[in-house]
C-alpha cells in the first residue's frame, strides 16, 4: 500500500549509465537486527513508512533507553 501522492514528493533524478556509489555494510547484533526488523514491519503495517526498491538504504539509529532496553 502506498502511502499516496503529496505536494511536497519530489523524483530524484538520476544521470543515466550511472552507479550508485559503494560504502561499507555495517553488521547488527543479532538482538538489535531483531529490534529493527520488528519496528520496521510494524511501520510497515501501519503505512507509516512504505518499501523502497532503491538500492541505497537510509542509516537507522536504535538509543538504549534508560533501562538497557532498545
Amino acid at each position: 500500500m502506498l502511502l499516496g501522492y503529496k505536494k511536497w514528493d519530489h523524483a530524484i533524478e538520476l544521470l543515466p549509465d550511472s552507479m550508485p556509489s559503494s560504502y561499507k555494510v555495517y553488521l547488527l547484533a543479532p538482538r538489535v537486527q531483531n529490534k529493527l526488523n520488528a519496528f520496521l514491519q510494524e511501520n510497515l503495517d501501519c503505512s507509516c513508512i512504505c518499501p523502497s526498491k532503491s538500492p541505497m538504504a537510509s542509516p537507522a539509529f536504535l538509543i538504549k533507553k534508560k533501562d538497557g532496553s532498545l
